[in-house]
């Protein structure tokens, strides 16, 4: 539908201002050119809407791309350069104003308003546009408004261009990865790091701590236990590569901030410094994702391919659309696709058509958009086929859906429970195990305390690092009437964290196991270095 231009407002006005002062003056000239004014207004406003009808008709073409960069990678907060090719089929100059971008989450575009494009008759006008991703992960720049000028100038008519861009991100620990190449096959693996120390049957004493059930009998230091008063062993080291697991949280706590500054954002740069540090020693990195239950593992390994395959799982952990762990059922699932198709592609596929045809109509649509889309092959978790070619749709086209949260902390107690085990499940040497999660809405915590000691008695060395602090709460905008409400229910918040990592910290001491608290403004590189740190031994 055409509007007026500030121009034509202006000349709307001018036009009723002449009637109006004709008709009361008496002054029948003026009042002619007043109602002048308003038909040559009304002709130009529908001269406007049959412009937009022939752009439509003769292919108005859009075309646009992420222009080429230095190293390939695009990282978060990084100004995107996008070209953007109008071509003109008409014989006429077309005059557009800027686009206005349709973007998923965590994208922002800063609008040059008042600014032109000119396109001349028969050609193509390229010009850019920046775009800035807030965090690391896939987003999609699904298309583009812009406003046609009409005839003199004083109507514009909206046009919708659909063309879905995928801009992928990766975090900025990542950068040094993406330079490196995977072996050929066959060739020798080649080690740049350093033999490190670990537990195990070496030759020189590490501590002595008190015997656990299971620990040989070889081990046990008679004379110094002897001088305690109860059992204690040796424990000793010897030379081989470290292999670390990172375990991350994903569940819905996690998230809340698409401006980069989600506590899965820091678990992300987290995996990505984790791949850079164990490149350069040498050491081996596994992964393992979890909510409700595991949902992405990568078990320990090296070399680059290696790598960035565990830096993608951690990425990939923002994308979760399987239907056991987000709230949304059949119906909200297909109106959520069916308003992206309606939007996007102008076409309903609700109008007319029986409910039980949508969802197939819905997911023909889908698979065509997607057949060209890797995304589509990745693993999704559904009751049908047509549920799960609706949420891989989703999560190609990063459309986000609501993760289901359990208040009362089982499901995500069963969870970490679950991905502890799988960290240290067929380890023949002790590993490193670090654990980022807020460990909000963990409730029952009997799981986590038998995992934690069947990993202990194998001498693997676990530590928590809880994201916590203001920094990852972030300030949603409110009206100057509410800001103190505001900031005193954070303050609330805050205080209520800071107990319960309390509480936390004694249980998971008493375990052996520490609990570190990280604000957003600490390095990652402090956690991977605490976790390899030598512990004084439990009294």
């Amino acid at each position: 539908m055409s509007a007026l231009s500030h121009t034509g407002r202006l000349t709307l006005l001018g036009a009723l201002g002449l009637s109006a002062g004709g008709l009361l003056g008496g002054v029948g000239s003026v009042t002619l050119a007043g109602n002048a004014l308003l038909s040559g207004l009304c002709l130009a406003w529908v001269a406007g809407l049959s412009v937009a009808r022939r752009m439509r008709r003769e292919r108005l073409e859009f075309t646009w791309w992420v222009a080429a960069r230095p190293g390939g990678a695009v990282h978060p907060d990084e100004v995107v350069l996008v070209r953007v090719a109008l071509r003109n089929p008409t014989d006429h100059t077309l005059v557009f104003g800027t686009p206005r971008l349709a973007l998923s989450a965590g994208v922002r575009h800063t609008r040059a308003k008042g600014a032109r494009v000119e396109v001349p008759p028969r050609s193509v006008a390229t010009f850019e546009l920046e775009v800035r991703p807030s965090h690391a992960g896939r987003h999609v720049l699904h298309g583009a408004w812009m406003t046609l000028a009409g005839p003199l100038g004083l109507s514009w008519s909206p046009l919708y261009f659909p063309n879905p861009l995928v801009l992928e991100v990766e975090p900025r620990g990542a950068s040094a990865l993406g330079r490196l190449r995977p072996r050929a096959p066959g060739a020798p693996a080649q080690r740049a790091g350093r033999a490190t120390r670990r537990a195990g049957e070496g030759p020189e004493l590490r501590e002595l701590r008190d015997y656990q059930p299971g620990d040989p009998y070889r081990r046990i230091a008679w004379k110094a236990s002897a001088r305690r008063g109860k059992l204690v062993v040796r424990e000793t080291e010897d030379e081989a590569q470290t292999t670390r697991v990172l375990v991350l949280d994903a569940s819905a706590t996690m998230r809340g901030d698409d401006r980069g500054g989600a506590r899965l954002d820091y678990a992300i740069e987290l995996a990505a410094q984790a791949a850079r540090m164990a490149h350069s020693t040498g050491d081996r990195l596994g992964l393992v994702g979890f909510d409700a239950r595991v949902v992405a593992q990568v078990p320990p390994g090296d070399g680059a391919a290696h790598l960035r395959a565990v830096v993608a799982a951690a990425v990939d952990l923002r994308a979760l659309v399987d239907e056991d762990l987000t709230d949304v059922d059949d119906e909200a699932l297909a109106d959520t696709v069916a308003r992206y198709f309606r939007e996007q592609e102008g076409l309903d596929v609700t109008r007319g058509a029986p409910a039980v045809d949508v969802r197939g109509r819905l997911a023909e649509l889908c698979d065509r958009a997607l057949v060209s889309d890797p995304s589509a092959r990745l693993p999704v978790q559904a009751r049908d086929l047509v549920g799960r070619t609706l949420r891989a749709f989703c999560r190609a086209r990063a459309i986000a859906l609501p993760l289901r949260h359990d208040p009362s902390g089982a499901a995500k107690g069963r969870g970490l429970a679950e991905a502890l085990r799988a960290a240290v499940e067929r380890a023949r040497e002790a590993r490193t195990v670090l654990v980022l999660s807020d460990l909000e809405a963990v409730g029952d915590l009997e799981p986590l305390r038998l995992a934690l000691g069947a990993a202990r008695v194998r001498h693997h060395r676990i530590t928590f690092v809880a994201p916590a602090g203001e920094d990852f709460r972030g300030r949603a905008p409110v009206a100057p009437r509410d800001v103190a409400l505001r900031d005193s229910l954070a303050t609330l918040f805050l205080e209520e964290e800071r107990d319960r990592h309390r509480e936390l910290r004694a249980t998971l001491g008493s375990l052996g196991v520490p609990l570190y608290t990280a604000s957003a403004k600490d390095p990652v590189l402090r956690w991977l270095h605490r976790s390899m740190a030598p512990r004084a031994p439990r009294p």
